[in-house]
């Protein structure tokens, strides 16, 4: 396992209207792919489901162009749009070969300067989106997930509140042209640009959005949000005649650009971060009490969470639980053998080495970091500790505590 590794540092640029923009030009495929990503996530939108709204049918019509069109027209160039919004972030993303990036990067502009949101797709899109939520309310890992989220933030949170079935019936187009109006601007955005690429390129990105107004929210970003901690510790909520239990234990942790999240990123993949982790041997392999459990860390703008899911059968939820408490007591206590430290790193290297290759630069989370997290000095380098020792410091749309642990059982 190499000790160390050298990422390729992004060039920074500042297009005509203040906009930052981040090259990282490597790769052997003629592609290249352009991240747009913007100060647009759900915490700034007034109104449930504006955001997710405003973004997600930005490609069905513009001033000049139909859905339809849209789609053809990067369907025939061979290309794709995916567009995701979370909690903080909405984020374009355009995938292309170099030679019709032209055409792509224009039609691309188009759908942020003058989407008309259509009030066919919008009803198609409320239709759609409120019967998918209805079936997911029908599992338990949805009833889990959600109420695990708004008891560690509290309800009232960006990060902890959730969408309704009825919340579709009364999105407004005037509201998500509001948002496109007030978040979609240059000065909420920071553009990525990987690949295999030239000059030419960079000065097609200049073109298309050096010139892109204001958002017309002048509100600064916060610096963080209050939480409300008083629901938390164990909630339990019943599903007559469910036939499994969801189970989701965690708490709010630290955002991705604290010093200690490379080494609980190692401690989360010992725990329950790959195929191999010991929550999977100890309650999939030896107990047989699931067919999957794992441990994530979802890093937010001005925080983090830590949590473990998994779904078991109903006779056996309180002792999954018991084990679940088991193997992080383990942790605490009983320091970690060389061999399996060994073995986690070197799954880790292996991911890294994979993401870290041409336009898959962009969704690499070190050359791509967050707006807000020093995104014009990513790391030059993750340090490989020796075995043994402690680690250095290292929803989608496609178009053509630290107040203690709890768990949350549906």
């Amino acid at each position: 396992m190499p000790q160390e590794l050298h990422f390729t540092k992004a060039d920074v640029h500042t297009l005509s209207n203040g906009i930052k923009l981040l090259v990282i030009n490597k790769g052997d495929e003629e592609v290249c792919r352009i991240d747009l990503v913007f100060h647009a996530g759900s915490r700034y939108q007034q109104v449930n489901l504006q955001a997710n709204a405003a973004l997600m049918l930005m490609p069905e019509g513009t001033t000049n162009n139909t859905s339809k069109q849209i789609s053809e027209h990067f369907d025939f160039y061979g290309s794709f749009l995916n567009i995701d919004v979370d909690k903080d972030y909405a984020t374009l993303s355009l995938s292309s070969l170099i030679k019709h990036f032209p055409n792509c990067i224009e039609m691309l502009g188009e759908i942020v300067r003058t989407p008309v949101y259509p009030d066919k797709e919008l009803i198609l899109w409320s239709q759609r989106g409120k019967h998918k939520l209805l079936v997911e309310l029908e599992k338990t890992s949805t009833l889990a997930g959600r109420a695990f989220f708004s008891t560690l933030f509290g309800k009232a949170h960006p990060y902890g509140a959730m969408a309704s079935p009825d919340d579709y019936d009364f999105i407004a187009q005037s509201q998500l042209r509001s948002f496109h109006s007030s978040r979609i601007g240059s000065n909420f955005l920071t553009i990525i640009l990987s690949g295999k690429f030239g000059e030419h390129e960079i000065a097609l990105v200049e073109k298309c959005f050096g010139n892109l107004t204001k958002g017309s929210d002048a509100s600064p970003i916060p610096n963080g949000i209050a939480v409300d901690a008083s629901g938390r510790g164990k909630v339990f909520l019943e599903k007559p005649n469910a036939v499994q239990s969801a189970i989701r234990v965690g708490r709010i942790l630290f955002p991705r650009t604290h010093p200690d999240y490379p080494a609980f990123l190692i401690l989360n993949t010992i725990l329950g971060g790959y195929f191999g982790s010991r929550l999977m041997r100890n309650i999939r392999e030896d107990k047989g009490f699931t067919y999957g459990i794992n441990s994530f860390l979802a890093p937010f703008r001005h925080s983090g969470v830590f949590a473990i899911a998994t779904e078991v059968g109903v006779a056996y939820t309180d002792p999954t639980l018991i084990e679940i408490y088991s193997e992080m007591k383990r942790l605490r206590n009983e320091p970690v053998a060389d061999d399996e430290l060994l073995l986690v790193k070197s799954y880790l290297m292996g991911e890294i080495l994979r993401n870290f290759n041409g336009a898959r630069l962009a969704s690499s989370p070190a050359p791509r970091p967050r707006p807000g997290c020093r995104a014009d000095r990513p790391p030059r380098r993750a340090a490989a500790p020796a075995p043994g020792g402690r680690p250095g410091t290292p929803r989608a749309r496609r178009c053509g505590p630290r107040a203690g642990l709890g768990p949350v059982a549906a």
